[in-house]
């Protein structure tokens, strides 16, 4: 009986434990999507039991066994809509997944893979493209100015094909590049500023890459930030052709500040020169060149007849651009192609001042296998530019632009300004040719693990011709005619292979990225010059008719090389707490044989604070996600062969000849004014190592009320040290300059985007965008004082070296690095208004023609009694204080509206034009208008660069209106057509007296013309 019972009780507690295994049951199927086509990885899981789940093979197949046969099946993929199904009874399904396009939009592109932005750990901005595709431009750089906190974007130029001036987060480096790293399509092209070979049309989406964390994979070409462009590839489906045409049309935003009144010109004239004891100009007689002047009485009675608005002459009225663009697409299952082509012309405001380019853009995608696929792109550019700009539309009114003869109206016999005798005698042209092509082979191992190989090629080609007759310029008359030609190409290979690996364990989601890189980028120059031409009729097309005693050549080479490996590993935990550790090793030729290597680590957490149980009654919130980042990149943006002692070439005159010397050391730079002192350098550094920047950053993403309100901070620290600069040696080592590592630079700020869908409904949606950002940078370190030949402020001890370029009408350097400060900081005397009397003059330690009535009352900053150098101090800081832009976006059924306004707040502009000009001269300083705004004229005077000249530089711009109307045709051939209407640069709002108060980094405004305003006319056809 004992034994039967046992025997019983052994078979009851086999039957109780095996009860969970009976339970469950084995699910299989596929998943499709609304297509029909077979997904792979798609992540499936049991509800309420994460631990247990699958993922679907090639073929969209999966098998999972289930613990709850009554349960539910959730399936989910990037890009597509979650879907939650309850098992059926047969274990047998096939699941249908939909498109989410919301979802598509908000997978973000980074290094050497895709997120979607939810799970970002890094500072990563996305700009709308849709924003800006209705902006003429001949490169993407140009519209983005104003559309990412933190993002800087100067466009100081308005030439014809110019570039702008990039930065993220501010400068890093003194020496080294400061410009983004632009990546396209994956290939890393250089730094960002003149993206010319990429049409904007093509453009799909752009993501900036801000902090270490996001970039620190690109290593020692992130340092700067990292702008990443994806261009337009077909999805399956019918064909697809697009035609969109912009013509544009360019005007002055303000009539040119030139003197019209030759009367008053000429009046003052009389008197500046009389005041500085030189004879008057306009009396009616010759001057020591031969050059005759009519008298006052001659310009007020009508007797001299020329008068001459060479604005109109040197200026076009109304610039025109066109651009051109008609892209095919189509898809099938196996094959998807983009093609492209552009043409895009632009007038420059300056007569035959012109840029025009066109080119083609190619990308196709053919699935080999079913795990295998390849893809090919191809990118070309031929341009050229016409240069004709820096015409002397300030010229002497008085004067005509022909004589009695019919010639052109010289003055004098070395007159090289006349703005036709230039444009219709010299010849500068450059003609470009760019190449991008790309191959790249995808293979899927396994579902979670992907494969890729891809080879980069660049290449680009210039051939610049330049022609100076011996009349009319300069440098032709010096020569008896001039001419070059100028080669220039380079060659850019990439290759990289790298395998990105996604999987879910549970609750558990694991990516991991891990490749290597190469590159090797060689370019070649030459120069040919040829003089003393015997017949200029061909100019530079027959170089055989100059002197061959006098020809010029020269030639250069550059190679390097840099080797790469890169790892990065993304972890998740329930969908709420990511992490993400990145490091690149980065090997560059550039660096000497103790420092070629360098390794560049990040980290950064995120806490997807809503997902918590305790944020569950809070229902308008829809996201509130933290994240924190560290991480180091590095900065090898300098030229190569510093490391190496380098050889060059001297050609001097002497004893009657020429003579060339070839030996160590070659010029580096110049120095003093106009650049008459040679700096001589080439010592060998063997020592020479990468900058490395350290970042942090703090992040908060939130979003409310079914995401209508989005809000995103940043608040950063970023610090450079061991700077690539050049110290000034000794007199006793026969050089002027070496390449160290010496230095460092902080910059600190914070970041904030607000969006905000303020109207949301069937006929009508009014979105707006406000864009805040402040950056503070600072010299932390110079080095040491004696070894870099740093200058000692005698009042503050301030360390400090000059830095840029001398002003000759100052005879002084304006911009400062100095320890402590910001960069480029003004450095100069402080005034106190304008001296009215001579006694007020003494008094205020002047003498001489300094202390006279009219002059500049300078501030005796160190009490001794004297005004000299020792009495300058910082006078302005050329940095923004806060960049800031706001945009709006209306839609109401088929019109569309949108508004955005960019501004720049705080910055000092030294307004070198704030006394030359014919609208302030009039308001000098004279004995019957004691102003004490103004100095008076004074032909001789030796100006000191003060605060005079320094002017509020803030201004708001609105800077582009765009108004359209979308046709729905339900016609055979088309099937959409869109009209619109762009101004760009309307208006600017503003206290500053110049054209323009947005200049260089340096601060400095040089005059030029006003900016122009543009009216473009677009039509968008899609068939």
């Amino acid at each position: 009986m004992k034994y039967v019972l046992s025997k019983y009780a052994l078979l009851l507690g086999f039957f109780v434990f095996s009860l969970p295994v009976l339970a469950q049951m084995s699910v299989s199927g596929t998943v499709v999507s609304e297509d029909g086509m077979p997904l792979p990885g798609v992540n499936i899981f049991e509800k309420n039991t994460p631990d247990n789940g699958a993922v679907t093979d090639f073929d969209g197949n999966f098998t999972l066994e289930v613990e709850n046969p009554d349960g539910e099946l959730v399936f989910s993929s990037i890009g597509f809509i979650t879907k939650t199904i309850s098992i059926p009874r047969d274990g047998q399904m096939t699941v249908t997944l939909m498109n989410n396009m919301q979802e598509l939009s908000e997978v973000v592109v980074v290094g050497y893979g895709e997120v979607r932005r939810k799970d970002l750990t890094g500072s990563v901005s996305t700009i709308d493209v849709g924003e800006i595709e209705d902006i003429p431009a001949n490169s993407i750089e140009r519209v983005l100015q104003g559309r990412v906190a933190g993002l800087q974007v100067a466009t100081p130029s308005q030439d014809p094909g110019a570039g702008a001036t990039i930065r993220i987060r501010g400068g890093s480096s003194l020496r080294g590049s400061n410009a983004p790293l632009i990546v396209v399509d994956g290939f890393p092209l250089g730094d960002a500023g003149n993206l010319k070979q990429i049409n904007p049309s093509d453009i799909q989406s752009v993501d900036v890459l801000k902090d270490a964390s996001a970039s620190a994979i690109y290593g020692s070409r992130g340092a700067n930030g990292v702008i990443i462009i994806t261009t337009k590839m077909a999805k399956e489906g019918k064909t697809q052709v697009r035609i969109q045409q912009q013509s544009t049309v360019s005007a002055f935003t303000s009539k040119v500040d030139l003197w019209r009144d030759p009367l008053l010109m000429a009046q003052l004239n009389n008197e500046s020169r009389r005041n500085g004891g030189f004879e008057p100009l306009y009396i009616g007689a010759e001057n020591s060149t031969g050059v005759y002047y009519p008298s006052i009485w001659e310009l007020q009675s009508g007797e001299w007849p020329h008068f001459t608005e060479w604005d109109d002459i040197v200026f076009r009225d109304n610039p025109m651009s066109n651009n051109t663009t008609i892209s095919v697409n189509s898809g099938t299952e196996k094959t998807s192609f983009n093609l492209s082509a552009n043409y895009y012309t632009d007038m420059g405001v300056y007569i035959d001042d012109d840029y025009s380019k066109y080119g083609y853009n190619l990308r196709v995608k053919h699935d080999l296998l079913d795990n295998l696929s390849i893809r090919v792109s191809n990118i070309l550019s031929k341009g050229m530019r016409e240069y004709n700009g820096g015409l002397a539309y300030w010229r002497n009114p008085i004067f005509p632009v022909y004589n009695s003869q019919g010639e052109y109206n010289l003055i004098g016999t070395n007159d090289y300004s006349h703005p036709l005798a230039i444009s219709e005698n010299r010849l500068d042209e450059t003609e470009m040719l760019d190449l991008i092509t790309s191959a790249a082979l995808e293979w899927r191992i396994i579902a979670p693990l992907k494969l890729t190989s891809r080879l980069n090629y660049k290449h680009g080609k210039s051939i610049n011709d330049q022609y100076f007759p011996d009349v009319y310029t300069e440098t032709g008359d010096f020569n008896d005619g001039a001419g070059w030609i100028r080669n220039w190409e380079d060659h850019n290979y990439v290759s990289e292979t790298f395998a990105n690996y996604n999987d879910w364990f549970g609750k558990h989601n694991l990516g991991i990225t891990a490749g290597f890189t190469y590159e090797n980028y060689s370019s070649r120059s030459s120069n040919l010059g040829a003089f003393d031409f015997v017949n200029e009729t061909l100019g530079n097309e027959n170089m055989e008719a100059g002197n061959p005693e006098l020809n010029q050549v020269q030639n250069g080479r550059v190679e390097t090389e840099l080797v790469s490996g890169i790892f990065r590993i993304n972890y998740g935990y329930d969908d709420r707490y990511l992490a993400t550790f990145t490091a690149r090793a980065d090997g560059s030729s550039k660096f000497g044989q103790n420092n070629k290597w360098a390794y560049f680590p990040s980290g950064a957490l995120s806490w997807k604070v809503h997902e918590e149980e305790f944020m569950a009654d809070f229902d308008e919130l829809d996201q509130f996600k933290l994240r924190a980042s560290y991480g180091i990149s590095g900065n090898q943006g300098i030229s190569p062969y510093q490391t190496l002692s380098r050889y060059g070439v001297s050609n001097y005159y002497n004893n009657g000849s020429w003579v060339t010397a070839v030996g160590p050391g070659y010029i580096v730079g110049r120095a003093g004014q106009g650049g008459i002192e040679a700096l001589w350098g080439g010592i060998p550094n063997p020592d020479l190592k990468w900058e490395t920047t350290s970042q942090w950053n703090l992040g908060a993403d939130l979003s409310f009320f079914e995401e209508r309100l989005n809000l995103t901070f940043d608040y950063y620290q970023k610090h450079t040290s061991d700077l690539l600069r050049e110290r000034i040696l000794p007199l006793s080592s026969g050089y002027d300059r070496l390449w160290v590592n010496d230095g460092e630079i902080k910059n600190r700020g914070f970041e904030l985007s607000l969006d905000a869908g303020l109207i949301q409904s069937d006929n009508l949606t009014l979105n707006t965008t406000l864009i805040f950002s402040r950056n503070q940078n600072e010299v932390v370190s110079l080095g040491n004082t004696a070894e870099s030949g740093l200058t000692i402020d005698p009042n503050t001890g301030m360390q400090f070296e000059y830095w840029g370029n001398s002003i000759e009408q100052f005879r002084q350097y304006p911009n400062l690095l100095a320890v402590g400060q910001p960069i480029n900081i003004f450095y100069g005397y402080k005034t106190d208004g304008i001296i009215q009397n001579l006694q007020e003059g003494i008094e205020a330690g002047l003498d001489g023609s300094l202390a006279q009535p009219g002059e500049f009352k300078y501030v005796d900053i160190n009490g001794d009694g004297i005004i000299n150098t020792e009495d300058r101090t910082i006078i302005g800081d050329p940095n923004p204080d806060f960049h800031a832009s706001l945009g709006f976006d209306l839609n109401y059924a088929n019109f569309d509206f949108n508004l955005f306004l960019n501004g720049a707040f705080g910055q000092d502009v030294l307004n070198t034009q704030a006394f030359n000009q014919p609208s302030n001269q009039p308001l000098r300083w004279t004995p019957d208008n004691p102003t004490n705004a103004y100095p008076s004229l004074r032909d001789g005077r030796l100006t000191n660069l003060s605060d005079w000249w320094l002017e509020d530089g803030s201004f708001v711009r609105v800077q582009n209106v765009t108004v359209g109307y979308t046709f729905n045709l339900s016609t055979q051939n088309t099937s959409s057509a869109r009209v619109y209407i762009n101004g760009n640069n309307l208006y600017t709002f503003t206290d500053f007296s110049g054209y323009d108060p947005e200049v260089g980094g340096d601060g400095i405004y040089w005059g030029g013309y006003p900016r122009l305003r543009q009216l473009t006319l677009g039509l968008d056809l899609t068939f």
